[in-house]
């Protein structure tokens, strides 16, 4: 059965790639373009992996780990998928990073990494 990924990115064309490339790679993936929909997502659906970029509008990657970790309390891995230089990230509670722009073959290969 293919492993679910939801991909949480505020910025469309971002958002569209990762969902392409996992696609293709077998992945099933589910977009949400805020934290209040990965939310909302996240009630009726259960995930192997959530994808979270870091800046986004109103509900920061940040903030939707913290609240994913307090109030779901489920065992999907989550990575954080950021433009923001990684030493400079909070890695605490989260099980790993992905840096934008990334090349199509090292997001695959580390989104397969976490999901072994």
């Amino acid at each position: 059965m293919a492993k679910r990924i939801l991909i949480v990115d505020d910025d469309f064309d971002d958002l569209q790639t990762m969902k392409t490339l996992l696609d293709k790679a077998g992945y099933k993936t589910v977009p949400a373009t805020n934290g209040a929909k990965a939310l909302d997502m996240l009630k009726s659906n259960g995930f192997d992996l959530i994808l979270l970029d870091i800046k986004m509008p109103t509900l920061s990657g940040y903030d939707l780990l913290r609240l994913l970790r307090e109030k779901i309390n489920h065992d999907a891995k989550m990575a954080y998928v950021s433009i923001v230089p990684q030493k400079e990230v909070d890695m605490e509670n989260v099980d790993g990073f992905i840096q934008k722009p990334f090349s199509p073959a090292s997001f695959v290969a580390e989104v397969k990494r976490m999901l072994k």
